[in-house]
Protein backbone atom coordinates (compact mmCIF):
# COMPACT_ATOMS: atom_id res chain seq x y z
CA UNK A 1 0.00 0.00 0.00
CA UNK A 2 1.79 3.55 -0.86
CA UNK A 3 2.30 5.89 1.17
CA UNK A 4 -0.08 8.94 1.59
CA UNK A 5 1.22 11.77 0.67
CA UNK A 6 1.14 14.97 3.05
CA UNK A 7 0.38 17.95 1.29
CA UNK A 8 2.02 21.61 1.75
CA UNK A 9 -1.25 23.12 1.98
CA UNK A 10 -2.76 21.06 4.95
CA UNK A 11 -2.64 23.75 7.54
CA UNK A 12 -4.62 23.20 10.72
CA UNK A 13 -6.18 26.30 11.53
CA UNK A 14 -8.29 26.90 15.45
CA UNK A 15 -7.15 25.92 18.56
CA UNK A 16 -6.76 23.04 21.10
CA UNK A 17 -9.44 23.53 23.81
CA UNK A 18 -9.78 22.14 27.53
CA UNK A 19 -12.85 20.25 25.99
CA UNK A 20 -10.39 18.58 23.31
CA UNK A 21 -7.86 17.22 25.75
CA UNK A 22 -10.61 16.12 28.44
CA UNK A 23 -12.72 14.24 25.71
CA UNK A 24 -9.24 12.76 24.03
CA UNK A 25 -8.11 11.29 27.55
CA UNK A 26 -11.88 9.77 28.16
CA UNK A 27 -11.81 8.37 24.81
CA UNK A 28 -8.57 7.12 25.07
CA UNK A 29 -9.10 5.28 28.76
CA UNK A 30 -12.54 3.28 27.34
CA UNK A 31 -10.36 2.32 24.03
CA UNK A 32 -7.53 0.99 26.27
CA UNK A 33 -10.35 -1.00 28.79
CA UNK A 34 -11.76 -2.74 25.57
CA UNK A 35 -8.55 -4.24 24.84
CA UNK A 36 -7.20 -2.42 22.05
CA UNK A 37 -3.11 -1.29 22.04
CA UNK A 38 -2.00 2.70 22.41
CA UNK A 39 -0.85 2.82 18.76
CA UNK A 40 -4.17 1.52 17.90
CA UNK A 41 -6.50 3.42 20.09
CA UNK A 42 -4.70 6.53 19.20
CA UNK A 43 -5.22 6.02 15.75
CA UNK A 44 -8.25 5.98 15.86
CA UNK A 45 -8.90 9.25 18.02
CA UNK A 46 -6.58 10.85 15.22
CA UNK A 47 -8.89 9.99 12.04
CA UNK A 48 -12.06 11.11 14.80
CA UNK A 49 -10.20 14.61 16.02
CA UNK A 50 -10.69 17.74 14.36
CA UNK A 51 -8.29 21.01 13.11
CA UNK A 52 -5.56 21.40 14.73
CA UNK A 53 -6.03 18.77 17.46
CA UNK A 54 -5.83 16.35 14.87
CA UNK A 55 -2.17 17.49 14.10
CA UNK A 56 -1.12 16.91 17.53
CA UNK A 57 -2.56 13.61 17.77
CA UNK A 58 -1.46 12.43 14.93
CA UNK A 59 2.09 13.35 16.04
CA UNK A 60 2.12 12.08 19.44
CA UNK A 61 0.72 8.50 17.22
CA UNK A 62 3.82 8.53 14.92
CA UNK A 63 5.86 9.42 17.81
CA UNK A 64 5.20 6.01 19.85
CA UNK A 65 4.74 4.09 16.60
CA UNK A 66 8.40 4.88 16.41
CA UNK A 67 9.33 3.59 19.61
CA UNK A 68 9.04 6.77 22.02
CA UNK A 69 6.71 6.26 25.05
CA UNK A 70 3.65 7.80 25.47
CA UNK A 71 4.87 9.97 28.22
CA UNK A 72 7.79 11.28 26.42
CA UNK A 73 5.92 11.69 22.90
CA UNK A 74 3.32 13.80 25.56
CA UNK A 75 6.26 15.62 26.75
CA UNK A 76 6.72 16.99 22.95
CA UNK A 77 3.64 18.76 23.43
CA UNK A 78 3.78 20.22 26.85
CA UNK A 79 2.08 23.42 25.14
CA UNK A 80 -1.17 21.22 25.69
CA UNK A 81 -0.78 19.15 28.17
CA UNK A 82 0.56 20.19 31.53
CA UNK A 83 3.18 18.09 33.78
CA UNK A 84 0.32 16.67 35.72
CA UNK A 85 -0.95 15.15 32.53
CA UNK A 86 2.40 13.87 31.83
CA UNK A 87 3.69 12.82 35.23
CA UNK A 88 0.71 11.01 36.13
CA UNK A 89 0.76 9.06 32.35
CA UNK A 90 4.58 8.26 33.04
CA UNK A 91 3.35 6.80 36.71
CA UNK A 92 0.59 4.72 34.22
CA UNK A 93 3.20 3.42 32.39
CA UNK A 94 5.70 2.15 34.75
CA UNK A 95 3.16 0.64 36.77
CA UNK A 96 0.56 -0.56 34.43
CA UNK A 97 -1.92 1.18 35.29
CA UNK A 98 -1.64 3.54 32.55
CA UNK A 99 -5.55 3.19 31.73
CA UNK A 100 -6.99 3.78 35.52
CA UNK A 101 -4.56 7.06 35.25
CA UNK A 102 -5.92 8.23 32.05
CA UNK A 103 -9.60 7.71 33.54
CA UNK A 104 -8.36 9.66 36.94
CA UNK A 105 -7.19 12.46 34.73
CA UNK A 106 -10.23 12.56 32.30
CA UNK A 107 -12.31 13.08 35.91
CA UNK A 108 -9.94 16.05 37.36
CA UNK A 109 -10.11 17.92 33.56
CA UNK A 110 -14.02 17.17 33.59
CA UNK A 111 -14.36 18.48 37.35
CA UNK A 112 -12.26 21.93 36.48
CA UNK A 113 -14.54 22.42 32.98
CA UNK A 114 -17.54 22.32 35.30
CA UNK A 115 -15.98 24.56 37.57
CA UNK A 116 -15.28 27.03 35.33
CA UNK A 117 -18.75 26.65 33.74
CA UNK A 118 -20.21 27.43 37.46
CA UNK A 119 -18.39 30.08 37.84
CA UNK A 120 -19.02 31.72 34.22
CA UNK A 121 -22.77 30.96 35.14
CA UNK A 122 -23.06 32.33 38.17
CA UNK A 123 -20.98 35.89 36.68
CA UNK A 124 -23.33 36.22 34.12
CA UNK A 125 -25.83 38.45 35.60
CA UNK A 126 -23.86 40.46 37.78
CA UNK A 127 -21.47 41.18 34.43
CA UNK A 128 -25.14 41.97 32.51
CA UNK A 129 -26.12 44.70 35.49
CA UNK A 130 -22.83 46.05 35.19
CA UNK A 131 -21.94 46.48 32.13
CA UNK A 132 -25.74 48.11 31.55
CA UNK A 133 -25.03 50.67 34.46
CA UNK A 134 -21.98 51.60 32.78
CA UNK A 135 -23.40 52.25 29.39
CA UNK A 136 -26.07 53.80 30.86
CA UNK A 137 -23.99 56.04 33.04
CA UNK A 138 -21.62 56.98 29.80
CA UNK A 139 -24.91 57.78 28.35
CA UNK A 140 -25.67 60.24 30.67
CA UNK A 141 -22.30 61.79 30.55
CA UNK A 142 -21.90 62.20 27.00
CA UNK A 143 -25.49 63.22 25.69
CA UNK A 144 -27.43 64.54 29.02
CA UNK A 145 -25.07 66.27 31.39
CA UNK A 146 -23.56 68.72 28.48
CA UNK A 147 -27.17 69.68 27.83
CA UNK A 148 -27.83 71.01 31.56
CA UNK A 149 -24.00 72.16 32.05
CA UNK A 150 -25.40 75.75 30.56
CA UNK A 151 -28.35 75.81 33.59
CA UNK A 152 -26.38 75.54 36.53
CA UNK A 153 -23.81 78.18 35.13
CA UNK A 154 -26.44 80.85 35.26
CA UNK A 155 -27.42 80.05 38.42
CA UNK A 156 -26.37 82.42 41.02
CA UNK A 157 -26.22 80.36 44.03
CA UNK A 158 -23.46 78.10 45.94
CA UNK A 159 -23.71 74.97 44.14
CA UNK A 160 -22.94 71.97 46.40
CA UNK A 161 -19.80 69.82 46.39
CA UNK A 162 -21.36 66.94 44.29
CA UNK A 163 -23.01 69.35 42.11
CA UNK A 164 -19.62 70.98 41.44
CA UNK A 165 -18.28 67.33 40.73
CA UNK A 166 -20.83 66.48 38.49
CA UNK A 167 -20.20 69.51 36.52
CA UNK A 168 -16.51 68.70 36.13
CA UNK A 169 -17.13 65.77 34.66
CA UNK A 170 -19.83 67.49 32.37
CA UNK A 171 -17.18 69.76 31.49
CA UNK A 172 -14.53 67.23 30.18
CA UNK A 173 -17.04 64.72 28.75
CA UNK A 174 -18.03 67.89 26.55
CA UNK A 175 -15.31 69.01 25.61
CA UNK A 176 -13.35 66.15 25.33
CA UNK A 177 -15.48 63.06 25.38
CA UNK A 178 -14.72 60.53 22.69
CA UNK A 179 -10.94 61.21 23.85
CA UNK A 180 -11.91 60.47 27.38
CA UNK A 181 -13.73 57.40 26.20
CA UNK A 182 -11.52 55.98 23.71
CA UNK A 183 -8.66 56.61 27.09
CA UNK A 184 -10.51 54.53 29.10
CA UNK A 185 -11.49 51.50 26.92
CA UNK A 186 -6.99 51.56 25.74
CA UNK A 187 -6.85 51.97 29.45
CA UNK A 188 -9.09 49.34 30.35
CA UNK A 189 -7.56 46.67 27.78
CA UNK A 190 -3.89 47.60 29.15
CA UNK A 191 -5.39 46.51 32.74
CA UNK A 192 -6.29 43.35 31.67
CA UNK A 193 -2.89 42.95 29.46
CA UNK A 194 -1.18 43.66 32.43
CA UNK A 195 -2.94 41.42 35.14
CA UNK A 196 -2.20 38.77 32.90
CA UNK A 197 1.53 38.77 33.32
CA UNK A 198 4.03 36.74 35.57
CA UNK A 199 5.70 39.28 37.16
CA UNK A 200 2.12 41.09 38.27
CA UNK A 201 0.72 37.60 39.18
CA UNK A 202 2.36 37.81 42.72
CA UNK A 203 0.82 40.81 43.70
CA UNK A 204 -2.79 40.03 42.22
CA UNK A 205 -3.18 36.88 43.62
CA UNK A 206 -2.68 37.90 46.94
CA UNK A 207 -4.86 40.90 46.39
CA UNK A 208 -7.68 38.28 45.23
CA UNK A 209 -7.25 36.25 48.48
CA UNK A 210 -8.18 39.52 50.39
CA UNK A 211 -11.14 40.64 48.14
CA UNK A 212 -14.50 40.19 50.28
CA UNK A 213 -16.83 37.63 49.12
CA UNK A 214 -14.60 36.11 46.65
CA UNK A 215 -11.37 35.17 48.65
CA UNK A 216 -13.57 32.18 50.01
CA UNK A 217 -14.39 30.89 46.64
CA UNK A 218 -10.66 31.10 45.06
CA UNK A 219 -9.21 29.61 48.82
CA UNK A 220 -11.39 26.57 48.00
CA UNK A 221 -10.70 26.30 44.82
CA UNK A 222 -6.93 25.89 45.52
CA UNK A 223 -7.38 23.76 48.33
CA UNK A 224 -9.71 21.74 46.22
CA UNK A 225 -7.08 21.78 43.70
CA UNK A 226 -3.66 21.32 45.87
CA UNK A 227 -5.94 17.99 47.52
CA UNK A 228 -6.99 16.08 44.43
CA UNK A 229 -3.62 16.62 42.39
CA UNK A 230 -1.73 16.20 45.51
CA UNK A 231 -3.56 12.65 46.53
CA UNK A 232 -3.71 11.56 42.61
CA UNK A 233 0.00 11.80 42.30
CA UNK A 234 1.03 9.92 45.13
CA UNK A 235 -1.60 7.54 44.47
CA UNK A 236 -0.23 7.00 41.34
CA UNK A 237 2.61 5.78 42.80
CA UNK A 238 4.99 9.17 43.24
CA UNK A 239 6.66 10.00 46.55
CA UNK A 240 5.62 13.03 48.78
CA UNK A 241 8.86 15.04 47.32
CA UNK A 242 8.08 14.02 43.80
CA UNK A 243 3.94 15.01 44.24
CA UNK A 244 4.90 18.11 46.10
CA UNK A 245 7.20 19.46 42.90
CA UNK A 246 4.56 18.67 40.30
CA UNK A 247 1.63 19.70 42.35
CA UNK A 248 3.36 23.23 42.54
CA UNK A 249 4.30 23.38 38.96
CA UNK A 250 0.25 22.63 38.64
CA UNK A 251 -0.71 25.58 40.73
CA UNK A 252 -1.11 28.73 39.04
CA UNK A 253 -1.86 30.62 42.16
CA UNK A 254 0.88 31.87 42.84
CA UNK A 255 0.45 32.45 46.55
CA UNK A 256 -0.19 28.76 46.90
CA UNK A 257 2.68 27.87 44.92
CA UNK A 258 5.27 29.42 46.65
CA UNK A 259 3.41 27.98 49.88
CA UNK A 260 3.99 24.51 48.55
CA UNK A 261 7.36 25.01 46.73
CA UNK A 262 8.56 25.86 50.74
CA UNK A 263 7.54 23.03 51.81
CA UNK A 264 9.58 20.18 50.02
CA UNK A 265 12.61 21.26 51.39
CA UNK A 266 10.65 20.43 55.22
CA UNK A 267 9.15 17.30 54.08
CA UNK A 268 13.68 16.42 52.24
CA UNK A 269 14.81 17.45 55.75
CA UNK A 270 12.59 15.03 57.56
CA UNK A 271 9.78 17.15 58.88
CA UNK A 272 5.81 16.18 58.26
CA UNK A 273 4.18 17.47 56.02
CA UNK A 274 0.91 18.82 58.71
CA UNK A 275 4.48 21.07 60.43
CA UNK A 276 5.04 22.43 56.60
CA UNK A 277 1.23 23.09 55.88
CA UNK A 278 1.13 24.80 59.28
CA UNK A 279 3.27 27.36 58.95
CA UNK A 280 0.94 29.60 56.35
CA UNK A 281 -2.47 28.94 58.40
CA UNK A 282 -4.18 32.26 55.89
CA UNK A 283 -4.08 29.69 53.22
CA UNK A 284 -3.81 26.73 54.87
CA UNK A 285 -6.96 26.60 57.43
CA UNK A 286 -6.61 23.73 60.52
CA UNK A 287 -9.01 20.88 59.05
CA UNK A 288 -6.11 20.71 56.02
CA UNK A 289 -3.47 20.58 58.47
CA UNK A 290 -5.24 18.26 61.01
CA UNK A 291 -6.45 15.67 58.37
CA UNK A 292 -2.55 16.04 56.43
CA UNK A 293 -1.17 14.76 59.97
CA UNK A 294 -4.21 12.06 60.43
CA UNK A 295 -3.01 10.62 57.08
CA UNK A 296 0.56 10.84 57.70
CA UNK A 297 0.35 8.95 60.72
CA UNK A 298 -2.09 6.01 59.63
CA UNK A 299 -0.20 5.57 55.83
CA UNK A 300 -3.67 6.98 53.91
CA UNK A 301 -2.53 10.26 53.55
CA UNK A 302 -3.34 10.19 49.59
CA UNK A 303 -7.49 8.96 50.47
CA UNK A 304 -7.28 11.67 53.23
CA UNK A 305 -6.24 13.81 50.49
CA UNK A 306 -8.74 13.10 47.72
CA UNK A 307 -11.58 13.26 50.82
CA UNK A 308 -10.62 16.61 51.34
CA UNK A 309 -10.50 17.53 47.89
CA UNK A 310 -14.41 16.14 48.15
CA UNK A 311 -15.01 18.66 51.00
CA UNK A 312 -13.61 21.53 49.18
CA UNK A 313 -15.01 20.37 45.88
CA UNK A 314 -18.60 20.96 47.74
CA UNK A 315 -17.72 24.02 49.11
CA UNK A 316 -16.77 25.37 45.98
CA UNK A 317 -19.95 23.87 44.55
CA UNK A 318 -22.44 25.65 47.49
CA UNK A 319 -20.53 29.05 47.10
CA UNK A 320 -20.94 28.95 43.09
CA UNK A 321 -24.56 28.82 43.34
CA UNK A 322 -24.96 31.77 45.80
CA UNK A 323 -22.35 34.15 44.26
CA UNK A 324 -25.21 36.09 42.11
CA UNK A 325 -27.29 36.04 45.19
CA UNK A 326 -24.65 37.85 47.72
CA UNK A 327 -22.90 40.15 44.66
CA UNK A 328 -26.37 41.65 43.85
CA UNK A 329 -27.53 43.16 46.71
CA UNK A 330 -24.11 44.50 46.68
CA UNK A 331 -24.37 45.74 43.03
CA UNK A 332 -27.59 47.15 43.55
CA UNK A 333 -26.70 48.90 46.72
CA UNK A 334 -23.61 50.79 44.83
CA UNK A 335 -25.93 51.26 41.67
CA UNK A 336 -28.08 53.12 44.03
CA UNK A 337 -25.46 55.60 45.75
CA UNK A 338 -24.37 56.43 42.41
CA UNK A 339 -28.02 56.84 41.06
CA UNK A 340 -28.96 58.93 44.11
CA UNK A 341 -25.88 60.96 44.33
CA UNK A 342 -26.65 61.95 40.13
CA UNK A 343 -30.10 62.88 40.94
CA UNK A 344 -29.40 64.82 44.34
CA UNK A 345 -26.70 66.78 42.24
CA UNK A 346 -28.77 68.13 39.37
CA UNK A 347 -32.08 68.29 41.51
CA UNK A 348 -30.96 69.97 44.58
CA UNK A 349 -29.92 73.24 43.14
CA UNK A 350 -33.38 73.10 40.76
CA UNK A 351 -35.38 72.99 44.32
CA UNK A 352 -32.99 75.57 45.86
CA UNK A 353 -34.07 78.19 43.02
CA UNK A 354 -37.92 77.18 43.28
CA UNK A 355 -37.69 77.80 46.73
CA UNK A 356 -36.39 80.86 46.53
CA UNK A 357 -38.76 82.38 43.51
CA UNK A 358 -41.38 81.21 45.47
Amino acid sequence: MPEEKKSIWNIQFGSVTDIDIMLFTKHLAVILKSGLTLVEGLEILSDRANGKFKSVVTTIHDDIKAGESFHGALTKQKKHFTEIYINMVRSGETSGNLEENLQKISKELKKTLDLKKKIRSALIYPSFVFLAVFGLGMSVAIFVLPKILPLFRTLDIDLPATTKGLLWVAEKFENSGTSIFLSMVIGFSLFMWLIRRDFVKPFTHSVYLKIPVVKNIIKNINLERFNYTFGGLLESGLTVDQSLKITAEATDNRVYRKAIQATIPEIESGNSLQSALEKYPDIFPTITTRMVGVGEKTGNLDNTLQYLATFYEEEVDEATKNLSTVIEPILLMVIGIVVGTVAISILGPIYEISGNLG
